[in-house]
């Protein structure tokens, strides 16, 4: 059997965030390794998500704590992982963003649907959109989804 996949989750106090934590830690292929959150830095991941008491001693890290992973998942506002995607992929070989930050191929689009520009188009055509229905034989290589 091969090593547990150690993986990070960026924001972590946000919903996607705890809900994804939920799911992970779980997953007999992974090792969750940190949880980040500014606002919740100390603290019992618990305090924040009440439902996973008793099934994790985690600590919320702040973002510039984050060592390095196999897999970095970001649970960011949107916009929030745009500008910081360079340091984040120096950390992690693959990344799945959950925002919108990459999900559009063209830069002129984040304009037209969120109102502004992408500060950081170079890496749009990097990811690829997470809809197995439509990009199954791009996602099976993908680093960055």
């Amino acid at each position: 059997m091969s090593e547990p996949l150690s993986v990070s989750i960026v924001g972590a106090s946000g919903y996607t965030g705890g809900e994804l934590l939920r799911l992970l830690l779980d997953h007999p292929h992974v090792q969750v390794q940190q949880v980040t959150s500014e606002r919740n830095a100390g603290n019992f991941v618990h305090f924040t998500h009440p439902n996973l008491r008793g099934r994790t001693k985690f600590q919320f890290v702040s973002a510039s704590e984050l060592e390095p992973a196999d897999l970095i998942f970001l649970c960011l506002p949107h916009g929030g992982a745009m500008g910081k995607i360079e340091h984040y992929a120096g950390l992690a070989e693959r990344i799945v963003d959950l925002s919108a930050d990459f999900r559009l191929k063209n830069p002129d689009d984040y304009v037209r649907w969120y109102g502004k520009a992408h500060s950081n188009p170079a890496w749009l055509q990097k990811f690829v959109y997470g809809l197995p229905e439509l990009q199954r034989e791009a996602l099976a290589t993908a680093r960055y989804v």
